[in-house]
C-alpha cells in the first residue's frame, strides 16, 4: 500500500506541475529593431524612382527609372563587419543595369552607418522609439540635421505593395510661404527600405501676384518605391 500511495502522489505532483507550467505566461521575446535594416550578402532591392524638376522659366521635367541596391562583398575592419552596396540604374524593366555607385554600410546593436564618397551618415539608431532623435551627420562635418522616428509598427501602403510592420524616419520638415522641405524614409521589418522621399522646393517670390500661392519657382522632388526584393515574402 505504501508503494502504491507514493506512486499516486508522484503522479498527482506531475499533473500539478504541468498545469502550473501551462498557466505560466511566457514573456514575449524582445524585438530585434536592427531587422528593419537587414544586411546579408546577395540581398537586393529594386525601386521605381520618380524625379521631378521645377523651374519658373522652363517646363517641369519628370524622369522615371529603376534603381537597384545589391549587397556584394563584405569585409572586416577594426573588428567591424562592413558590406559593400552596389547601386545600379536602368531606364526600364527591360534595360540592362548600369553601375552608378558603390558605398559601404555597417550596423551594430546601436546604429546603422552608411558611407558614401567617404562621408559617413547615421541612417538609424537603436532601439526604435518615438522619443528618439539623432544627428544624421554626427560623424561628418556637415551641418547638424536631426532625424526622428514616426509611425512605429504601423502598416505602409505603396502604389503596388503593402507592408504590415514598418517604421518611418522623418527629418526637420519645413513648410512655409517661401518653400517646402521634406525628408522621409520607411523601413519594413525583415525587408529594409521600402519608400524614400526628398523634397526641396522654393515658392515664387518675384511678384505680389504669386506670393503665398504655392507657385513653385524652383526645386526638386524625388521618390523611391520598392518594386521587388529577394526579401519580400
Amino acid at each position: 500500500m505504501l508503494k502504491n500511495s507514493s506512486l499516486h502522489n508522484a503522479v498527482v505532483l506531475l499533473i500539478l506541475l504541468s498545469v502550473v507550467g501551462g498557466c505560466r505566461k511566457t514573456a514575449d521575446p524582445t524585438p530585434d529593431d536592427s531587422a528593419y535594416y537587414p544586411l546579408q550578402t546577395g540581398d537586393y532591392w529594386i525601386y521605381q524612382v520618380t524625379q521631378e524638376n521645377y523651374s519658373l522659366t522652363n517646363t517641369t521635367t519628370t524622369h522615371v527609372f529603376q534603381l537597384q541596391e545589391k549587397i556584394g562583398n563584405s569585409f572586416t575592419q577594426n573588428g567591424q563587419l562592413f558590406f559593400q552596396v552596389e547601386e545600379s540604374t536602368r531606364q526600364s524593366a527591360t534595360s540592362d543595369w548600369q553601375v552608378s555607385a558603390i558605398h559601404t554600410v555597417y550596423k551594430d546593436l546601436s546604429e546603422v552607418v552608411s558611407q558614401d564618397n567617404n562621408v559617413p551618415v547615421v541612417s538609424l539608431i537603436f532601439p526604435v522609439s518615438s522619443a528618439t532623435s539623432w544627428n544624421v551627420n554626427m560623424y561628418n562635418a556637415r551641418p547638424d540635421t536631426l532625424l526622428r522616428y514616426q509611425d512605429s509598427g504601423n502598416s505602409f501602403a505603396g502604389q503596388k505593395l503593402t507592408f504590415k510592420q514598418t517604421i518611418s524616419v522623418v527629418g526637420p520638415g519645413d513648410s512655409t510661404l517661401v518653400g517646402l522641405d521634406k525628408y522621409r524614409r520607411v523601413y519594413a521589418l525583415n525587408i529594409g527600405l521600402v519608400y524614400r522621399e526628398n523634397t526641396s522646393l522654393a515658392y515664387c517670390q518675384s511678384s505680389p501676384g504669386c506670393i503665398g500661392k504655392g507657385i513653385i519657382a524652383a526645386g526638386k522632388k524625388e521618390k523611391w518605391e520598392l518594386v521587388t526584393s529577394n526579401r519580400l515574402p
